[in-house]
């Protein structure tokens, strides 16, 4: 039976023993740099590893990566990078201490990245002069919030008091978690990146929603550059495949690790994301909805004022944090208590999909100002204040992860979307995404065609008005191919949202019942006819281009006057007669009877002259030169010397 991995945190307030309590409970001191030691406190990210068996399944096994976050004021930026893709948190306070300031904004911090499941460990009670008061006081600061019934567990690292409780009780919980979700859209949030000697990058994080291998190419966002894993191991050992919810270090090749003073765009470091090439890019605004606590931080001023719109804030997603400004929607200040839809744009791009959490700390004093979840992944910073953003925010503010009203949202928004790129940037699978649309289709709320959907009722309008003023066109023209696409496209624009949104009907009109004819859209089963005063002379051109259907006569022996040459135009035009070259044409079916005479003497004999193949097909050299060259471009022969192959 394989092991179940999941992802377990420390946070809480610095000295509270969180450190001591996962070398307490792994063996392992996870304060690995030089200055952590030297200080006594956490500054960077730190990680133990710690195998457990299942309470609830014998014989099998919970494989933990245990991530220690600073508690430290100053390093609060680096507590946010480790906690985003909590399976449980273990919740430190320390009973000769209570709860602290940094105590509190790491538990906002936590409500607002939404972890869910939580035990508070009540380190140090062998320091405690009244254990009971502070027990009490714990669980005072845990009601109406969504730990309110977590178990508080009193341990001590220092004489091993609670330890063994502790860590059953982590396994009683996390039998009850469900397995890590493989969307097979992995993300691999770095936060660590050095390079060793001999072998290269490594870089480490905690991957979410799909599988990495070995030898995958990936590609590291937000800048977008390729990375080959060459080597990967998790729990210390290596692996061919690493599962979701799993620590990992992979060794990439094709890529640097990023200094603090180096200019090259080849690089990887912190706060970048490794993920598959086809799951979007990178984005330089969000639209958000955004909440504010309204339990205060003692001591920080910053966190029991309202926020302001249009101010700076540092964002903290994943393993990045970044500088960016919110703006509001329809309101110029947030209260704490309060939430809104706002926008955020950045300095610089980043990569997060639909669904993420976040949190906004100030940009100039460090204090948690509030947090939020991603709504709309690709912003336009020209739409967030009009009519139909708001619509389109307003339906998924309370409802980001609800697979069906996110389709239904991007739908009524964008009207026509390519199904293999619909919510790719979203924590559902490809599958669930088209199963999905389908059963909306089933539905009549959307309409298909091929890979691409529609919006039903704004399909049925534009579509029929495109369909209209073709069918005009054949029914006065019917000597026209059909309507040259780029009138289609100036009479349709006022119909359309967007110009942008040309293409998409375009493409829809194409995987139904039009194809095109060169420049022109017509429907697919319209034949062009000659008009009366020229069907005289189509007459006349086809007798004499059907006369010898090998060697037929030139273009001007064929079309003898201006009638007759636009009737030959006419034929060209819609494929009855190929225009070999300026003097020289044939009917198609000559010339599909000559390319496969052609084809068939290459396929026995491999190679031929053009005096050869004269000879077998007993055409007259005017006529199989020209032939011969079109057969060339069009990639049906090669020529190479005097002689002809098949390519």
């Amino acid at each position: 039976m394989s092991d179940r991995h999941f992802i377990v945190g420390t946070a809480g307030h610095i000295d509270h023993g969180k450190s001591s309590l996962i070398e307490a409970l792994t063996g392992t001191d996870p304060d690995r740099l030089p200055e952590e030691k030297a200080r006594g406190m956490t500054i960077e990210l730190g990680f133990a590893q710690l195998t457990i068996p299942s309470v609830e399944n014998p014989g099998e096994n919970l494989a933990l990566g245990v991530i220690d976050v600073p508690g430290h004021a100053d390093f609060v930026k680096n507590m946010v990078a480790g906690v985003g893709s909590l399976d449980l948190a273990i919740f430190i306070v320390a009973a000769d201490d209570g709860w602290m300031p940094q105590t509190e904004e790491h538990y906002q911090i936590l409500q607002y990245l939404k972890v869910k499941r939580a035990i508070v460990a009540l380190t140090k009670v062998d320091l405690a002069e009244d254990l009971e008061l502070v027990l009490e006081d714990v669980k005072e600061n845990l009601i109406d919030g969504p730990w309110e019934d977590a178990e508080v567990i009193p341990v001590s690292s220092h004489t091993g008091q609670g330890i063994d409780e502790l860590r059953s009780k982590i396994a009683e919980v996390l039998d009850r978690c469900p397995p890590p979700v493989d969307n097979g859209k992995p993300r691999l949030p770095v936060d660590r990146a050095f390079s060793l000697k001999g072998i290269g990058t490594v870089v480490a994080g905690t991957l979410i929603d799909g599988s990495i291998a070995v030898g995958d190419d990936l590609v590291v966002q937000p800048a977008g550059i390729s990375a080959h894993i060459r080597t990967a191991q998790s729990h210390g050992a290596s692996v061919e495949v690493v599962p979701p919810g799993t620590r990992t270090a992979v060794n990439l090749s094709g890529i640097a690790v990023r200094e603090p003073k180096s200019t090259s765009k080849e690089v990887v470091g912190r706060g970048d994301v490794l993920t598959l090439p086809e799951l979007g890019g990178s984005v330089t605004a969000i639209d958000v909805l955004i909440a504010k606590s309204d339990r205060g931080i003692r001591g920080i001023k910053q966190t029991n004022q309202p926020m302001k719109t249009g101010r700076e804030v540092m964002f903290h997603h994943g393993s990045s944090g970044c500088r960016a400004r919110i703006h509001f929607l329809g309101q110029r200040t947030l209260e704490p208590g309060e939430s809104t839809l706002a926008e955020i744009r950045f300095y610089e791009p980043i990569y997060v999909f639909v669904g993420d959490r976040f949190v906004l700390r100030d940009a100039s004093l460090g204090a948690t100002l509030a947090g939020g979840v991603v709504l709309d992944e690709d912003a336009n910073r020209r739409a967030f204040r009009k009519e139909f953003q708001a619509a389109f925010l307003d339906a998924r503010r309370e409802n980001y992860d609800d697979l069906e009203v996110l389709i239904r949202s991007q739908m009524i928004r964008d009207k026509a979307l390519f199904l293999p790129t619909l919510l790719a940037k979203s924590r559902f699978s490809q599958a669930d995404i088209r199963s999905q649309a389908e059963a909306l289709v089933e539905e009549g709320f959307l309409e298909q065609n091929g890979d691409w959907v529609f919006e039903g009722k704004w399909w049925k309008q534009v579509s029929g008005i495109a369909a209209e003023k073709i069918d005009d066109i054949h029914r006065e023209h019917p000597d026209h191919l059909g309507l040259p696409l780029r009138d289609l496209r100036s009479m349709m624009e006022p119909e359309l949202p967007s110009p942008k949104f040309f293409d998409q009907l375009l493409a829809g009109l194409l995987a139904g019942n039009y194809s095109k004819a060169g420049p022109n859209i017509r429907r697919t089963d319209h034949i062009p006819v000659l008009p009366p005063e020229l069907q005289r002379a189509g007459e006349l051109v086809r007798e004499r281009v059907h006369s010898d259907l090998i060697s037929p006569p030139n273009k001007g022996d064929t079309a003898t006057n201006p009638a007759e040459e636009k009737a030959l135009r006419f034929l060209t035009h819609t494929g009855e007669v190929v225009d070999l070259d300026p003097k020289t044409v044939i009917s198609s079916k000559g010339f599909e009877l000559l390319k496969e005479q052609i084809v068939g003497f290459l396929k026995e004999h491999e190679k031929a002259t053009a005096s050869e193949l004269r000879q077998h097909t007993g055409t007259v050299r005017r006529i199989l030169m020209p032939l011969l060259e079109l057969l060339d471009e069009e990639g049906v022969t090669r020529r190479d010397g005097d002689n002809r192959y098949l390519k």
